[in-house]
């Protein structure tokens, strides 16, 4: 069975990389909380990645434009190098590193699929231990997940089908939807206990990764 995977907030743990932003947005004197929320909802907006952008520069991008929604002067931008390191920086789930092990001895092939570059993503497998038979990242795809062009440039590489798939993923906008319009089965990691919207059911919902071992 080949297994596609997410990573940020499926397998690695975002929180170090937001914490950082409301760190620094505190000594900057800026509610951390406030520029963290902004942090993210800028980040994951669609429409500030076309066209495309290296995701470096992408970070780069939303730090330049929280000091302007908070009204500084290249404050969280002089940060961008800190704000890098501390996505490679993440640290697996607890339970993801021995979930992918158990995974790959019963004969399953590991892919990842991230909204990532190759000075990030090769450090964030490495905390996983590198499990992965291929990575699929935005900078080969030139595309950001929910983007189709990302998932059809996977599906023409391995031709999945129905019965030889499976794409898990914690995004349900970036993820689970579009795995949907391909066809794809899919495994909804919901860690936060959200809501699904807009008509979509993911084949399956689990809490944690390690509870995909009992639907594979």
């Amino acid at each position: 069975m080949y297994l596609t995977f997410d990573c940020y907030g499926t397998l690695l743990n975002e929180e170090g990389l937001y914490s950082k932003i409301a760190e620094i947005a505190d000594g900057l004197g800026v509610d951390g909380q406030t520029a963290r929320k902004w942090f993210i909802t800028y980040l994951d907006d669609r429409d500030h990645m076309v066209p495309y952008l290296d995701y470096d520069r992408l970070v780069r991008q939303t730090l330049t434009e929280m000091d302007k929604h908070f009204d500084l002067a290249h404050k969280f931008e002089e940060h961008y190098v800190e704000v890098l390191q501390a996505i490679r920086d993440l640290k697996p789930f607890p339970e993801v590193v021995s979930t992918l092990n158990k995974l790959i001895k019963r004969g399953n092939h590991l892919i990842a699929m991230s909204n990532s570059s190759w000075p990030i993503i090769t450090a964030n497998v490495a905390a996983l231990e590198n499990p992965f038979e291929d990575i699929i990242i935005a900078e080969t795809t030139h595309a950001y997940k929910p983007d189709l062009q990302f998932f059809q440039y996977v599906q023409k590489k391995y031709n999945f089908t129905a019965e030889n798939h499976i794409h898990i993923a914690q995004g349900f906008s970036s993820d689970i939807v579009a795995a949907k319009q391909m066809g794809w089965p899919s495994i909804w990691v919901n860690r936060a206990n959200e809501k699904p919207f807009g008509g979509v059911k993911p084949t399956h919902t689990v809490k944690k990764l390690d509870e995909v071992l009992n639907l594979i």
